[in-house]
């Protein structure tokens, strides 16, 4: 039987007062240099700015904003029309008039789980559990994918947080949007390693 030693970091509390105790956690498991790109979500630059200064140029960072993703979105379901085409686009046309935060949410999370109706819901409601940082390191995963940041079925590390900062980082197998869920286990979003990530959610 074969038994790999890794430190997981967990915090009380989540949030941004974790951010630096994440980029040393992700410093130390980069010491076994089997990983070249961190991916980090934008939203000021801020976090990004911190990965960097800490990391100097022992990795890539690469970032991912929102907007980024929402053009993502765009690109996936358009082509489609089905049923989860046509609720994700309208939900889409409401975002391009107005910047509230749920739709833009409710658009992201339909498009990129995959999924619609219970579910859905389901999926999203168990990416929660957790933990909002949890979700927001496995959605960008696939979103450096699909805006060509990042290779599919490479490993990196994916980070995320709960509000601004960062206060979860993983080890993930990249995937497309389309295979995340695929029944080919070679091809499927998979979730390699927990670095830090905090102990209660929001």
């Amino acid at each position: 039987m074969s038994v790999l030693n890794r430190n997981i970091v967990y915090f009380v509390t989540p949030g941004s007062l974790n951010t630096f105790s994440v980029i040393a956690a992700v410093k130390e498991r980069l010491k076994f240099g089997d990983i070249k790109q961190v991916v980090v979500p934008f939203t000021t630059g801020t976090t990004a700015q911190k990965f960097s200064q800490e990391l100097e140029n022992d990795v890539e960072i690469i970032t991912v904003a929102e907007d980024e993703a929402l053009s993502a979105c765009k690109r996936i379901v358009y082509p489609d029309q089905g049923l989860l085409g046509r609720l994700v686009r309208a939900r889409l046309e409401e975002v391009s008039e107005t910047t509230e935060k749920k739709l833009r949410r409710e658009a992201f999370d339909m498009t990129f789980l995959s999924f619609c109706g219970e579910t859905w819901n389901a999926v999203r409601e168990t990416l929660y559990a957790f933990g909002q940082g949890m979700k927001v390191a496995i959605e960008i995963s696939v979103v450096a994918v699909e805006i060509e940041k990042v290779k599919s079925y490479t490993k990196i590390i994916a980070t995320g947080g709960t509000g601004e900062g960062v206060d979860t980082a993983i080890v993930t197998r990249t995937s497309p949007q389309n295979d995340a869920f695929s029944k080919k286990s070679k091809k499927r979003l998979s979730i390699k390693e927990i670095i830090a990530m905090p102990i209660e959610k929001c």
